[in-house]
């Protein structure tokens, strides 16, 4: 047995299967001194124990896996190469599918252009990630968009069934000039949930008149086939004629964010503030058109450790963005001053047509704090997924009483300005009117939990508002639109669908 044991000692080379079936392999890598009962490693040179069983020299050989798979070790046990571990299957088609749905949700979502997922940059990004993809060509991705369409419009279409809905709808000219109208539906779902749809989003190639805009939205809801409760617009007058002319609105009211902005504007054209802002408009302007100003504005605001904010141009269309203006001129005005008279920056002939008055100053300090609660108002109604109409009334009571109340400290020109627009307020929102208790604004305030008690109005106002409500829920007949609901779901849901 010793011979053989020492036979196979003596030869460490050839495979393992070829050894005697006799004599453990391991014997192939040691070799047995008698004299101190030990083994040494031929490998390693290492010295172990031996107690007539070979487990120790097994485990040994663990140490030794490189070694052993060059002598013959099974290549299933060899580390496979990353090349081979880092490959990836071929892309099945249902994985396809998928990636194609989520690039039609890209383009869509984002409103990108088709080209976008064409570029080579975004073909290397997609082979990085799934290198067995090919991006679809134009054709397949139109007809994948045209299908999400189709199926979103049907589910809306189910989803709007049997509903209430109100309706915004506006009038829009593109950058390119081209005149469009959009509509957008805004409901409550089975399950409670407030959600604001765009049915259509079209060109309107035919004049803006009146008739011509009630056919296109009866033709919009008719091919939606929906029950139209109330619809919101701007104030503008071929718009409140086409709500006379269209037969499928029972309802309809004036955007308030828009009735704000006309109020506002109206106090923005006095000839003290129209000069003010001006002359704010063309600082603006200045550091907005010359890079040396506007690096040197920059420079200032570190020195002087102020926020580094740039001076904000104003839209005409859009009051809220003069206040915008306003208020972050007055916010660098330090900044803006120092710049101005520097000569090395700033000509001295420039320097005389920039120039604001400190009277213009203090009048643009004192407009601040009387447009900004403005601009919030503006905001919080311009809302689409938070119930607005509830809100109306309460906040242009507040505003009146508080915010465009005049002050001894006032300047002139404010005061006129406050007085202006309170003026336009109750105009505008017929606040002095006699049949404001049986307006659906006021009654939704009764609606909502807030604002129930009416404490903005007089205390006769008050129990008008309550008996008009009486009325309502015992006497008459629910709307058409409400689908024969009793009045108090009605209520609820007016006092939800209604977006302003």
């Amino acid at each position: 047995m010793e011979s053989a044991e020492n036979t196979a000692g003596d030869k460490p080379g050839g495979s393992l299967q070829q050894t005697s079936r006799n004599v453990s392999v391991v014997w192939k890598y040691f070799t047995k001194d008698e004299s101190s009962n030990s083994v040494t490693c031929k490998i390693c040179k290492s010295v172990l124990k031996y107690n007539k069983n070979t487990s120790a020299m097994h485990m040994h050989l663990k140490r030794h896996p490189l070694m052993l798979a060059e002598e013959g070790q099974p290549k299933s046990h060899v580390q496979q190469s990353i090349s081979a571990f880092t490959k990836r299957p071929a892309v099945t088609e249902r994985r396809r599918q998928q990636i194609t749905n989520l690039l039609v949700d890209f383009i869509v979502k984002d409103i990108r252009p088709l080209a976008a997922v064409h570029g080579d940059g975004f073909r290397d990004l997609l082979n990085f990630f799934e290198p067995g993809y090919n991006v679809p060509s134009y054709n397949t991705l139109w007809n994948a968009i045209a299908h999400q369409y189709d199926n979103l419009r049907e589910n809306i279409g189910e989803e709007m069934k049997g509903q209430s809905v109100s309706l915004t709808t506006d009038l829009w000219t593109s950058s390119t000039m081209e005149p469009y109208i959009t509509v957008t539906a805004h409901y409550v779902t089975d399950s409670w949930q407030l959600k604001a749809r765009v049915l259509c989003t079209t060109m309107m190639p035919e004049r803006d008149m009146a008739v011509n805009i009630a056919d296109r939205l009866s033709k919009i809801i008719s091919e939606w086939g929906i029950q139209v409760f109330c619809t919101v617009h701007d104030n503008a007058s071929n718009m409140n004629l086409a709500m006379e002319l269209c037969e499928m609105f029972p309802h309809d009211l004036g955007c308030t964010g828009h009735t704000l902005q006309l109020a506002v504007k109206a106090g923005l054209v006095l000839p003290e503030v129209v000069k003010a802002v001006d002359a704010a408009r063309r600082v603006v302007s200045h550091f907005r058109h010359s890079s040396l100003a506007s690096c040197a504005l920059k420079q200032r605001q570190e020195q002087l450790g102020v926020k580094s904010n740039k001076l904000q141009t104003d839209c005409p269309v859009r009051w809220n963005s003069t206040f915008v203006m306003l208020q972050r001129l007055f916010e660098q005005r330090i900044a803006v001053q120092s710049v101005l008279a520097d000569e090395a920056v700033t000509k001295s002939s420039v320097q005389k047509s920039l120039a604001m008055r400190a009277s213009q100053w203090e009048l643009v300090e004192q407009l601040i704090p009387v447009l900004q609660p403005l601009a919030k108002a503006t905001e919080i109604m311009c809302g689409e997924l938070h119930v607005g109409l509830s809100f109306i009334y309460p906040v242009i009571f507040n505003m009146i009483s508080s915010t465009l109340c005049v002050e001894e400290s006032d300047l002139a020109a404010v005061r006129t300005f406050k007085n202006t627009v309170r003026q336009q307020l109750e105009t505008r929102f017929k606040l002095r009117s006699e049949d404001l208790t049986e307006s659906i604004p006021i009654v939704a305030c009764m609606l909502d939990p807030r604002f129930k008690h009416l404490q903005f109005i007089p205390q006769n106002k008050r129990e008008e508002a309550q008996r008009h409500l009486d009325v309502l829920l015992q006497n008459g007949e629910p709307p058409a639109a409400t689908g024969g609901r009793n009045y108090k779901m009605f209520f609820f849901i007016l006092l939800l669908f209604v977006q302003i």
